[in-house]
């Protein structure tokens, strides 16, 4: 939500998320890690600025819960239970209903129409804070049908968790994010180019959604017609291209305070969407977003570890990060790391004691997202609301051998 005031905007956001990771252990058992949480930010944007759109500074916070399942079908099916358990919950606090669970007979047929509303202990709870901010450069391009923009974000974040042992993790994160976009404002071009665009567009849309549902899947005709006469009003449509860099630390005490592990992950992250904005009702834009044929995406993350419970790790490790080896921190992906002498040494000693390894992931598997937003009079007062999924399969997997360099990880299966 954005909000103007007389010389700066107030900008606010609240986001859900739940994500549904495999994971191979080491005795070759599959597991399903279910990650829950929320996270808000609150700054302060101003419209415009020399060569930008506008720009935005503020915090950030997130918390997340992750839980732990044997098998794939309890892990797709616990967000929703997970939400209506949390729903049941709250109501257990409304001040309107939580007298009345005290009250005898009453109160007893409340907690039977409630049901369980316990939830799953988590196996690690997380809470991150931090600075967040963002700019949309000033793009101009000549003639009045297509449009350009790269909004760029970034988050700097600082956390703890603590797992169902008793483990402490201390986490460092940062994560900056921009989606270069190409828009075309289709009422300005050939009544009979729009009208063929606009087909193809929903043929592609019933054959995606056909994927996901099945063969019965269609575009109502109805639709079709509302497209049509909706691209008279106004219709855009491009592509998108979103690049995620991230680099994250974590440092693991166990529930005494002694070092455990030490481990750092980069990531890198690219996703193609045609993207299309229509506005059926005057300052009510509609957004949709959906994956590019055959160019869609792809992540790699290359993640270390070393143990430090060994003595010699630990001291070694200890001593190169009180020379300065987190100095890089600020920095995205693993070339920043390779800046300063103890970055490259720390790099080395995750190489030769530790464990590296490399994963890559297809992201074209799925992605669909939307939003609506609302404007006010003037125009720069927004309230949006969005919804995205997506999903990743994984295709590469590499191990580090000193002295081989990176060689086939056959332990991870596919």
């Amino acid at each position: 939500m954005i909000v103007p005031v007389r010389y700066v905007n107030v900008r606010g956001s609240v986001r859900v998320f739940y994500s549904i990771t495999k994971v191979i252990g080491k005795d070759g058992k599959a597991r399903w890690v279910v990650d829950v949480g929320g996270f808000g930010e609150l700054g302060v944007a101003a419209p415009k600025l020399p060569f930008l759109k506008g720009a935005w500074l503020g915090g950030n916070g997130t918390g997340t819960q992750s839980f732990s399942f044997d098998n794939e079908k309890d892990a797709k099916d616990f967000p929703r239970e997970y939400a209506a358990a949390l729903a049941k919950k709250s109501l257990e606090y409304n001040p309107a209903v939580a007298p009345l669970l005290k009250v005898p007979f009453l109160g007893d047929q409340l907690r039977k129409w409630l049901g369980d509303t316990e939830l799953k202990t988590p196996d690690k709870t997380s809470v991150e804070v931090g600075p967040a901010g963002g700019a949309t450069p000033n793009i101009s391009l000549p003639g009045e049908v297509a449009e350009a923009s790269a909004p760029t974000r970034f988050w700097s974040m600082a956390g703890v968790a603590r797992d169902k042992d008793g483990n402490w993790i201390l986490n460092l994160r940062d994560k900056a994010l921009t989606d270069p976009t190409l828009m075309v404002d289709l009422s300005k071009l050939p009544k009979q180019v729009v009208q063929r665009g606009a087909d193809a567009m929903l043929t592609y849309l019933e054959k995606q959604g056909q994927s996901k549902f099945g063969p019965e899947f269609k575009v109502p005709p109805k639709l079709r017609n509302y497209v049509s006469t909706a691209v008279k009003r106004g219709v855009k449509a491009g592509m998108t291209v979103e690049f995620i860099g991230q680099n994250e630390l974590q440092y693991t005490l166990d529930k005494h305070g002694n070092p455990v592990k030490f481990t750092r992950s980069t990531s890198f992250s690219w996703t193609a969407r045609l993207r299309g904005n229509v506005s059926p009702v005057d300052n009510v834009p509609i957004t949709g977003q959906v994956p590019l044929p055959g160019f869609s995406g792809g992540r790699t993350v290359t993640n270390y570890a070393l143990d430090l419970r060994d003595p010699h790790n630990r001291a070694e490790a200890t001593r190169l990060m009180a020379l300065g080896a987190l100095s890089w921190k600020a920095g995205v992906g693993s070339a920043v790391n390779q800046l300063t002498p103890q970055g490259r040494r720390l790099d080395e000693l995750f190489r030769r004691r530790g464990t590296v390894t490399e994963l890559t992931y297809d992201e074209s598997a799925g992605g669909l997202s939307g939003g609506i937003e609302g404007r006010g009079k003037r125009g720069d007062g927004a309230l949006r609301i969005e919804g995205e999924n997506g999903h990743s399969v994984l295709t590469g997997a590499k191990i580090w051998r000193d002295g081989q360099g990176w060689v086939p990880w056959t332990e991870c299966h596919r």
